[in-house]
């Protein structure tokens, strides 16, 4: 029995273990199998074993070698331990969220974790992980992200004197698919498997997918036809796509309406009328929210049939 494994023994089985520490027991398994536990869980097992009157200390965590057979399942190797560099960077607006990401000495295209989490939820506090953990998006989560905790699916870098964690940029998108599929799901019933808090998150990875669609579609030819394009010329398309994809959530209602939540929100009402600039994306989450999600089951989508978006 490795030490992860004697850890989780401690709480009887992998499901009491995933549920006292707050995690997905897949994430319990792959820990088992590896016999390592994330060092960012050890205060949070410490602390529910506390509670439930198991004694465990931090040296409990410390690997001890084991003399095992060639067999053995190999552990893999973690991706903090490849040396990675940042090779160049910078930072992409995306829904007026200023985004850092980073060409790694691997050659991959990375977003920072922590913006990622921004972007989709409006809030850099706390982990990604608690957002893939829901048990309704689990038959919609990206391979990449299953049986395994989210620190292996990430790549940890050091830059600007501290350590970084990213995501590929390609993971953004899947992450955005997650969420489309299980809005388009419905439960035996015919209920929406989406609860009500994450159709927000819904709505913000539409835009972003439609949005760097349309800007993969000009990048591609651009490639093919070797045009040379102008600095920034693709961040600024991407900003034009994702202003145009916000505007069927926002342009139903008066502008006394849009007034209130600048007011409310402490906003600068003018910019968006003297320079005729486009709402913020947060605008289109806050009318889903007070005014959609309150009407009955099956207006929404007789609304979407009598308007549909183009």
């Amino acid at each position: 029995m490795n030490t992860a494994e004697e850890i989780i023994a401690k709480f009887g089985t992998q499901q009491k273990f995933a549920e006292a520490v707050g995690t997905r027991q897949s994430n319990v398994s792959y820990w088992a199998k590896t016999g390592n536990i994330p060092t960012r869980w050890h205060g949070k097992i410490i602390e529910a074993a506390g509670k439930l009157g198991i004694p465990i200390s931090a040296s409990d965590f410390i690997i001890t070698p084991e003399v095992q057979p060639s067999s053995e399942i190999k552990l893999p190797t973690p991706r903090h331990s490849q040396n990675l560099t940042v090779v160049k960077s910078g930072e992409l607006d995306i829904a007026g969220i200023k985004v850092p990401c980073a060409v790694l000495s691997n050659g991959k295209r990375v977003f920072f974790q922590r913006e990622i989490v921004g972007l989709l939820t409006g809030n850099k506090k706390g982990g990604f992980s608690r957002y893939l953990q829901p048990s309704n998006l689990q038959p919609f989560l990206p391979e990449k992200f299953k049986y395994r905790a989210i620190e292996d699916a990430v790549f940890v870098f050091p830059y600007r004197g501290k350590i970084a964690q990213g995501f590929e940029g390609t993971d953004l998108i899947e992450i955005c698919e997650m969420y489309l599929r299980a809005r388009e799901a419905k439960t035996l019933d015919g209920k929406s498997v989406l609860l009500g808090s994450q159709k927000d998150l819904a709505i913000q990875a539409e835009i972003i997918t439609r949005a760097f669609a349309k800007v993969g579609v000009v990048a591609a030819i651009d490639e093919a036809t070797g045009y040379q394009k102008e600095k920034d010329e693709y961040q600024k398309l991407l900003a034009q796509y994702i202003a145009e994809e916000l505007q069927p959530w926002i342009k139903i209602f008066g502008e006394n309406y849009y007034q209130q939540i600048y007011r409310l929100k402490n906003w600068d009402w003018g910019r968006v009328v003297i320079d005729k600039k486009n709402h913020p994306w947060e605008v289109a989450k806050i009318t889903n929210r007070i005014v959609y999600e309150k009407l009955p089951p099956g207006v929404i989508d007789k609304l979407q049939e009598l308007n549909p978006r183009t």
